[in-house]
C-alpha cells in the first residue's frame, strides 16, 4: 500500500476514489481537500492533530471516534458553532473556525489551568466567589468565556424544521448488518419497509471493517466491508424498501411515535411494527491522560483508513480487553501501519493459547499479556504509552514488563456497548450483564422471536450480538417476525424464520423472557 504524506493511494480491499480538489479556510490557513471527504479528514491530513480543548481545563483534544458520537471535534463552521467536523462534508469556500482557544489551538493559555490543579479542583467553578455575589457574576462571565460551548451562530436563525408525519408498516432503526438484513426480510414477505440510517450511506460500521468474517453459518470467510456492500445493495435495489439516510431516530414516545431528526425535518414516524438495530458504541478505557491527541477508538480508526483513505500515524500501539484487539491490530499492520505491541489486560494463558495469540504470533506483533496501561505520555500529542502488569493477574509473574513503548497512534479496541436506548425507552425491560471483569453490558428481556414489546423487536448489536453472522441471523430473525405479526407472512415465511431462529446461539434467547410483562 503506497501514500502520500498521510493520504493513502492505494488500499489492499477497497478502491481509493476521491472527488474533485478543492480548498477551504482553516483559522485563515488554506487547506486542500477532495469532495466528499469530511472536514476532519482534510485537517488531518493537512497535519492538524489538535482539534479542540476541552470544557473547563483546556486539555488538548483530537479524533477519537470519527462517528459523530464524541465532542472532540467541535469546530465552528460557516458561522455555525459546535459542528462535528468528523461528519461535515467540505464545501469549496468554507470557513472554518477553532473554538474557544486563544491564542491557538496549539498554545491555548487557559490551558494554565492544568498547572494550576491545586487551585482549580474539580467543580472549582461552582465554589468560588459564592458568598460575593458582583464577584460572583463576574466570575460567571469569565467562565463562559472559557467554556468549550462556542459562540453563537454569527448568522439570524434558520427555517424551523419542517414537520413530517409518516406512518409506515415497519420501520427499521439502523442499516447495519442487522438492520439491512431485517428490512430485507420484512420486504421478501411482502411488507413495506422505512429503513431509517443515522449515516449519509447504509452500512453501519461493517462499512469500513476489512477483517475477513463469515457473513452466515455456511459462507467462507471474507473481508466484512465487500459483504456489507452487498448486502446494502440488496436493499436499495428492493422495492419494498425505503431508505432514510442521515437521519437519526432519537426517541420514542407513548403514543407509539418514532421521532427522528433529519437535515431541515423533524419526522414523526408511526409504524405498526418497529425494528431496532441501532448497533453499538465503543468507550475509551481508563488511565492516564487518555484524552490525549492521537488516541482513537478502534471505530474510529477504521474509517479514518478504509473511509477517507488517511494513515493516521507512523506507529501504533492496541489497548484491548477483549479478541477484537489483536483483529485490529491485524488489520492495521494489513493497511499498512506498524504496530508495535498490543497491551491485552486479560489473563496471558486464555490469550497465548487462542485466536487472538495465533493471529498476531503469525504477524510478529508483541503482545503484552495481563499488562495495561498505566499512563499516555506526550504534551500536546501522543509520544507513547507506560505499561505495567495487572496487579491483580498473578500469572503475569515474570513475564510482567513494566516500560515505555513509543508510537504516535494508540487504538482503543473495547468491548462495544449496546446502542438499545430505543428498546428501553420503549419496554424497560432487559438485565445487566457482567461482559468482562470492566464492563457490565445492558441488554433487552425479548422471547424467542426477538421481540422485546408488542410492537417492537431488537437485533444485532443493539440486543448484544457482536459477531457479524449472528447480527446478520438476529436481522432475519427479527424482519421475518415483525412482518408476520403484521399478517404479511406466508407458510414459507414462517418456515424460514423457524429456521433462522433454530440457528440462533441459545445464550440469545433468555429462558422464560416474556415481552410483555
Amino acid at each position: 500500500m503506497t501514500h502520500e504524506n498521510f493520504r493513502l493511494t492505494t488500499h489492499p480491499v477497497l478502491p481509493v476514489r476521491r472527488g474533485k480538489k478543492i480548498s477551504f479556510s482553516f483559522n485563515g490557513r488554506r487547506i486542500t481537500a477532495y469532495e466528499g471527504e469530511t472536514v476532519a479528514a482534510a485537517l488531518y491530513a493537512a497535519g492538524v492533530r489538535i482539534f479542540s480543548r476541552s470544557f473547563k481545563y483546556h486539555r488538548p483534544r483530537g479524533l477519537l471516534c470519527l462517528n459523530g458520537h464524541c465532542a472532540h471535534c467541535l469546530m465552528r463552521v460557516d458561522g455555525i458553532p459546535n459542528v462535528r467536523v468528523c461528519r461535515e462534508k467540505v464545501r469549496a469556500g468554507m470557513v472554518v473556525q477553532s473554538q474557544n482557544a486563544w491564542p491557538s489551538l496549539k498554545l491555548d493559555l487557559s490551558a494554565v489551568t492544568g498547572y494550576l490543579d491545586f487551585l482549580f479542583r474539580p467543580g472549582f467553578q461552582y465554589r468560588y466567589f459564592k458568598k460575593n455575589r458582583p464577584l460572583y457574576h463576574l466570575w460567571e462571565k469569565m467562565l463562559r468565556r472559557a467554556a468549550g460551548i462556542g459562540k453563537l451562530p454569527d448568522m439570524p436563525d434558520a427555517q424551523p424544521a419542517r414537520h413530517v408525519r409518516k406512518d409506515v408498516p415497519i420501520a427499521v432503526v439502523g442499516a447495519g448488518v442487522a438492520g439491512l438484513s431485517a428490512a430485507l426480510a420484512a420486504a421478501e414477505s411482502g411488507a413495506e419497509v422505512l429503513l431509517i440510517e443515522r449515516e449519509d450511506v447504509p452500512g453501519g460500521r461493517r462499512l469500513y471493517d476489512t477483517t475477513r468474517q463469515t457473513f452466515a453459518p455456511t459462507s467462507q470467510p471474507e473481508e466484512a466491508c465487500l459483504a456489507v456492500r452487498r448486502l446494502a445493495e440488496s436493499a436499495a435495489n428492493h422495492t419494498g424498501i425505503r431508505t432514510l439516510t442521515a437521519a437519526t431516530a432519537f426517541a420514542w414516545y407513548d403514543e407509539g411515535i418514532l421521532a427522528v431528526s433529519a437535515p431541515g425535518e423533524l419526522w414523526e414516524i408511526t409504524a405498526q411494527r418497529t425494528v431496532v438495530c441501532s448497533g453499538v458504541y465503543q468507550t475509551p478505557m481508563l488511565f492516564a491522560d487518555n484524552d490525549l491527541p492521537g488516541i482513537f477508538l478502534s471505530g474510529g480508526i477504521r474509517r479514518l483508513i478504509s473511509r477517507d483513505f488517511i494513515l493516521p500515524g507512523k506507529r501504533a500501539v492496541v489497548l484491548t480487553d477483549n479478541d477484537a484487539g489483536s483483529a485490529a491490530a491485524a488489520e492495521l499492520v494489513d493497511l499498512g501501519l506498524p504496530v508495535a505491541a498490543v497491551v491485552d489486560i486479560r489473563d496471558p494463558a486464555a490469550i497465548e493459547a487462542g485466536k487472538a495469540g495465533r493471529r498476531l504470533r503469525r504477524r510478529r506483533i508483541p503482545l503484552y499479556a495481563g499488562h495495561r496501561i498505566v499512563k499516555a505520555l506526550g504534551r500536546r500529542t501522543l509520544r507513547g504509552v507506560k505499561t505495567a502488569a495487572v496487579s491483580s493477574n498473578r500469572s503475569a509473574g515474570n513475564g510482567a514488563r513494566r516500560g515505555r513503548i513509543a508510537c504516535d497512534v494508540l487504538c482503543v479496541a473495547s468491548a462495544p456497548y449496546p446502542a438499545n436506548e430505543l428498546v428501553f425507552q420503549r419496554s424497560c425491560q432487559g438485565a445487566y450483564v457482567l461482559e468482562s471483569p470492566h464492563q457490565i453490558t445492558r441488554k433487552p428481556s425479548h422471547n424467542a422471536s426477538l421481540k422485546v414489546a408488542d410492537d417492537m423487536y431488537a437485533a444485532g448489536g443493539a440486543n448484544g450480538a457482536y459477531q457479524m453472522a449472528q447480527s446478520a441471523l438476529e436481522g432475519r430473525v427479527a424482519g421475518f417476525s415483525a412482518a408476520i405479526d403484521l399478517g404479511c407472512g406466508s407458510a414459507a415465511v414462517r418456515v424460514r424464520r423457524d429456521q433462522a431462529m433454530e440457528q440462533l446461539p441459545r445464550h440469545t434467547l433468555p429462558a422464560g423472557d416474556d415481552p410483555h410483562h
